[in-house]
C-alpha cells in the first residue's frame, strides 16, 4: 500500500471530550496505527479487525490517555491482544504491567532485554543527570516524575522474541533486532505496509536538546553501545520508502537508506555531553 504523501491527510483529532490529539496511519481497510504523543514520549496502538496491539507505553500515568484513546477509536480493554516493548527503558515500559494484569495480554520483548524489563528505573541516568541543566532535559525529568516513573512496577511476566520472528498479533509485525541503544532494542516492520516502528533505534528528535525532526541515533551517552547502534542500522537498509514512527519525535517519510545516511552523518558530528559506552 502507499501512504498519503501529505501528513495533513492523515492527521486527525480525537473528539473534544477526550482532550487528545493523535496521528493515524492507515494499514488497510479496518486497520490503522495510532501515534500517541505524551510529552516527548511516543507510543502506538495498532488496530486490526477490532483487535489491538500496544507498542510501548510511556509512563504509568499515561494509562489514562490510553484508556481515553481506546474509547475514542471505539475499542475497549478486552480488545487488547498483545503488548510489544521495543526496549527495556522506563519511558517505554510505563503502564505495561498494569495493562498486562488487567487484560492478560502477553508482553513481547527481545530476549536480550527480558531481564531489564523485569527491573525498575531502567534509564541511562548518568547522562540524563549530567544534562539536567538543559531546559529540555529538565522538562523531561519533571514530566517523568509527575507521570509516575518512581512508582512504576517492573513487568512481572514477558515472552521473549528473536530476530526475524513474525508475531501473529494485530499488525503482524516482523521483529528486527537492532541492538545498541539497549542490547535488546527491536524495530517492528508491519506486514504488507511501509510502516516501521523503530523504538529508539532511530529517533527524530534529539532527546537531550529537543531539536530536529529528521532520523538520528540517540546521543551516545544514552546508548548501551553507540558503535553497535551504528552497525545495527545495516539491518534496516534497502527497505525503500517508509513511514518511520519512532519513540521520540514526529513521523518521518522518505527512503530508509536516506534516513540511515543522515543518522550516521548527524551522529558523527554530534557533540552532546554524555557518557559514551563501548563494547
Amino acid at each position: 500500500m502507499t501512504l498519503p504523501p501529505d501528513p495533513n491527510a492523515i492527521q486527525q483529532t480525537l473528539p473534544m471530550t477526550t482532550g487528545l490529539d493523535f496521528e493515524t496511519f492507515p494499514l488497510s481497510e479496518g486497520a490503522s496505527v495510532y501515534r500517541f504523543d505524551t510529552g516527548p514520549f511516543n507510543w502506538y496502538v495498532i488496530e486490526e479487525a477490532g483487535r489491538i496491539t500496544l507498542v510501548d507505553a510511556g509512563f504509568p500515568r499515561h494509562y489514562n490517555v490510553f484508556r481515553r484513546g481506546l474509547m475514542a477509536i471505539g475499542r475497549q480493554l478486552q480488545d487488547v491482544e498483545a503488548i510489544i516493548l521495543t526496549h527495556a527503558h522506563a519511558d517505554h515500559m510505563g503502564f505495561i504491567e498494569r495493562l498486562r494484569r488487567e487484560t492478560g495480554a502477553p508482553v513481547y520483548v527481545h530476549e536480550a532485554d527480558a531481564k531489564a524489563a523485569q527491573r525498575q528505573l531502567q534509564l541511562p541516568w548518568a547522562t540524563l543527570l549530567i544534562n539536567a541543566w538543559h531546559p529540555y532535559v529538565a522538562g523531561m525529568l519533571t514530566h517523568a516524575t509527575r507521570n509516575g516513573i518512581f512508582v512504576m512496577p517492573p513487568i512481572a511476566r514477558v515472552q521473549t522474541v528473536t530476530d526475524g520472528v513474525r508475531l501473529d498479533v494485530p499488525g503482524r509485525p516482523t521483529i528486527i533486532h537492532t541492538p545498541g541503544h539497549t542490547p535488546g532494542q527491536i524495530v517492528l516492520r508491519l506486514a504488507a505496509t511501509p510502516i516501521i516502528l523503530a523504538g529508539d533505534a532511530l529517533i527524530t528528535r534529539n532527546i537531550l536538546r529537543g531539536t530536529g525532526d529528521t532520523p538520528q541515533l540517540a546521543a551516545s551517552g544514552l546508548n548501551s553501545c553507540s558503535h553497535q547502534a551504528q552497525r545495527s542500522l545495516n539491518q534496516l537498509a534497502g527497505m525503500g520508502r517508509v513511514a518511520l514512527l519512532t519513540g521520540h519525535g514526529p513521523a518521518w517519510r522518505g527512503d530508509m537508506d536516506e534516513a540511515i545516511a543522515g543518522a550516521r552523518t548527524r551522529s558523527a558530528t554530534s557533540t552532546v555531553k554524555g557518557r559514551h559506552r563501548h563494547v
